[in-house]
């Protein structure tokens, strides 16, 4: 009888420990997006006021990775194999700076800051305080808004909040829920900001 290899018997031991201990391949997660999807914005060859979208605040439990949800009173859970494509402070930014441009053409609607660094003619500042689908089936987006001319205190505030049932407990139907309640918040919005004064923008 031959006698065993004991490099080739180690090699084999090594290999059969190696794939015991990669186990099951794991599916990177989906990403989803909290997209826009409204008209396109609106277009002027006539200078106009220029209005400036702060950064959209929101709680730290709200702005990660992760799409969160409310299981019951105090307790936060989150969608498994699922992540936003980009952090909710971020794209609802965007999606206000995108909705407000395309609605409100009195405006020259920008994101953050202006293309030569001047001043704005106008600034609007949203605050989230809560944007995540309950327990019961709804989806709760409380916030609030305020409006200031030339980088003065808010000369006009006011809610941001809406009520959205969510179609199924499901990531998908939780982002629906979002886009809804995004946009009846900013129907409320879009008519309550100050038209803009002629003469600015120039």
């Amino acid at each position: 009888m031959p006698s065993s290899n004991p490099k080739l018997l180690a090699a084999l031991a090594l290999a059969l420990l190696a794939s015991a201990c990669a186990g099951p391949q794991i599916a990177p997660p989906r990403r989803l997006l909290l997209s826009y999807e409204g008209p396109a914005p609106a277009q002027s060859e006539l200078a106009r006021p220029r209005l400036v979208v702060r950064a959209v605040t929101v709680p730290d439990y709200l702005d990660r990775r992760q799409l969160v949800y409310r299981a019951e009173g105090v307790e936060l859970r989150h969608y498994e194999q699922v992540e936003w494509a980009e952090r909710p402070a971020k794209a609802v930014t965007r999606w206000l700076t995108q909705a407000l441009a395309a609605r409100r053409a009195d405006y020259a609607v920008l994101a953050l800051t202006t293309p030569d660094g001047r001043a704005p003619d106008a600034t609007l500042s949203l605050s989230l305080d809560a944007f995540e689908p309950g327990r019961d089936g709804v989806l709760r987006l409380r916030g609030s808004w305020a409006y200031a001319r030339h980088a003065q205190a808010a000369s006009r505030t006011g809610r941001f909040d809406a009520d959205v049932p969510t179609a199924a407990a499901t990531p998908e139907a939780s982002v629906a829920a979002m886009q809804q309640a995004l946009q009846q918040a900013f129907e409320r919005l879009v008519v309550a900001l100050p038209a803009a004064v002629q003469g600015e923008g120039a």
